[in-house]
């Protein structure tokens, strides 16, 4: 009776860890853009952190438009469990508006945009954000252009735990 209870034990444990890893929370905060080309590794991240010295009060600044004095040409995203917000989105663009999140699955989280200044259009999309690493990247599907619907790719890095809610 005893190996049985303990097989079924080690099953319910196994299976509480798979939910529970399957149910993460998504990645909300603010997090520098990485404006090199290609995917960065977490070291690459922690690179352009240690040049640029990104904080929260410089990223404010750069949303209300303001460039903070002697800063470097950097922007941000900020993300909320109901808003997405670059701080280098023009007029007319889709990547800033109402965040839809849906279920976190491993390192990928799915999300449906708004986007502000296209109230019509859903945009769907993904962020995936590894948990050992300082990188993060965002995915929208299909976005409009003139040459018709493209994936756009941005990748961002986490610089401060306190960024991260």
């Amino acid at each position: 009776m005893r190996p049985r209870l303990t097989v079924h034990a080690f099953g319910a444990a196994l299976w509480l860890a798979g939910a529970g890893h399957a149910l993460a929370s998504p990645p909300t905060g603010v997090f520098l853009w990485y404006p090199e080309q290609g995917t960065p590794t977490s070291q690459d991240c922690d690179d352009i952190v240690a040049r640029v010295g990104p904080s929260l009060e410089k990223a404010e600044a750069w949303l209300w438009g303001r460039a903070p004095f002697g800063s470097e040409l950097e922007f941000y995203l900020f993300l909320t469990k109901d808003r997405m917000e670059t701080t280098f989105s023009a007029e007319g663009d889709y990547d800033t508006g109402t965040l839809r999140l849906g279920p976190t699955i491993g390192d990928e989280t799915t999300f449906e945009l708004v986007p502000e200044d296209h109230p019509t259009i859903t945009i769907s999309g993904s962020i995936v954000a590894p948990k050992d690493s300082s990188a993060v990247t965002i995915i929208l599907r299909d976005v409009p252009s003139t040459n018709g619907p493209a994936d756009r790719v941005a990748h961002y890095c986490r610089f401060d735990d306190e960024t991260e809610v």
